[in-house]
């Protein structure tokens, strides 16, 4: 089967999956806006809007529950798996264990609506995951099996509504389409070297979390490439952006700009948490060592994800808003503002590596910028 054939199947799979849900949820709503609104003796209009309001905010907060739900599942089963607790996020909002205290941290990813990283366990060969990368989906399922014999006790349209979310959010990560669970699944069983890049990123996660171990720090001889895969192939590129910022965290920025445009012809192969990645330390190379065509910053700029990831507040975003203010609008004034805001939300980064590059980042912008 070609790549097009793949796409074309992912993308009808995904567009069928978003029309049920759409049209589940219309339902839904209309049982409970008309159920509402001929409470009177008289059709009300008034109570329909208000009930269609109510409707919207309840699904709403169902679906970040649902969230909730989904990452406490894989937390619960990974601590089941044996491993250990690393992160927790749900929205820009986390919490990490840096080796014996907590720590609050705010980030998001593209695409992503929470996560749950967890440590595998060390003292085994043979390191389990099914459990750990179905837990979410099967909470989700529990849940709204669960709100489904409760509607049978309590018949109310809300718990249908709840039921619904979830078996929604559980199907949308439980088909391998795109990036969610279903699909590093089917990724580790096809593959024993897919399984050796996924234990290699949490173990990385866990050395830049817990350890103080920075990008500079990991080997080349520890990164795992899979040949048999293209470079764009999300266990690859994740080594590659490990690559990236040891480069940039050494200050080698040429280097670093010829591999990241070397990743950016090719970055709509790339998942959306990490093609906003590439794109964001592409363009701050670009600016800083001042080789971009007017045309191709435009295009940047003009990226609708890369416009998603300016609205978050973490350091990086702050950094690379900085330089855009400075070398694309020549805002000195703005510049130095987000560059402040850049060094107050350092210690809001994810991990120890996160810190120390974007420290070093923000130390050598205000030496060029002459702040």
């Amino acid at each position: 089967m070609t790549k097009k054939v793949k796409d074309s199947l992912k993308n009808t799979g995904i567009l069928i999956l978003y029309s049920l849900f759409i049209l589940g949820l219309g339902f839904i709503a209309y049982r409970i806006g008309i159920e509402s609104a001929t409470r009177y003796e008289e059709f009300n209009v008034g109570a329909l809007l208000m009930s269609m309001g109510l409707i919207i905010l309840s699904a709403t907060v169902m679906v970040y529950l649902h969230v909730v739900i989904h990452e406490l599942g894989h937390l619960v089963a990974g601590l089941l798996s044996g491993y250990t607790f690393m992160l927790f996020r749900i929205g820009s909002f986390g919490i990490i264990k840096e080796e014996k205290k907590f720590k609050t941290i705010s980030f998001s990813m593209s695409g992503t609506m929470g996560q749950c990283l967890m440590n595998p366990p060390e003292s085994i060969s043979e390191v389990p995951y099914r459990l750990y990368l179905s837990g979410g989906v099967l909470a989700n399922l529990i849940v709204s099996i669960g709100s489904v014999l409760l509607y049978a006790v309590n018949p109310t349209d809300y718990l249908l509504l709840f039921a619904f979310i979830g078996l929604t959010s559980g199907l949308m990560n439980g088909i391998p389409i795109g990036f969610n669970d279903a699909k590093v699944l089917s990724k580790l069983r096809k593959s024993n070297v897919a399984q050796d890049q996924f234990f290699q990123q949490l173990r990385w996660n866990g050395q830049f979390i817990r350890y103080n171990k920075t990008y500079s720090e990991v080997g080349k001889e520890e990164k795992i490439i899979n040949a048999q895969e293209p470079i764009t192939e999300q266990f690859n590129i994740y080594t590659k952006l490990i690559e990236m910022s040891s480069l940039l965290e050494q200050k080698q920025f040429e280097e670093a700009y010829q591999e990241l445009a070397e990743l950016y012809d090719q970055v709509q192969a790339v998942i959306a948490p990490y093609r906003s990645e590439i794109i964001r330390e592409y363009l701050y190379c670009t600016l800083i060592l001042d080789k971009g065509n007017p045309q191709l910053v435009k295009e940047i700029r003009s990226n609708r994800l890369f416009q998603d990831h300016l609205k978050r507040k973490q350091v990086d975003v702050y950094r690379i808003r900085s330089v855009i203010a400075y070398y694309c609008d020549n805002n000195r004034v703005e510049a130095e503002k987000l560059l402040s805001q850049a060094v107050d939300h350092l210690d809001k980064a994810p991990a120890f590596a996160d810190k120390e590059v974007n420290r070093i980042l923000l130390n050598h912008l205000k030496d060029i910028m002459a702040f």
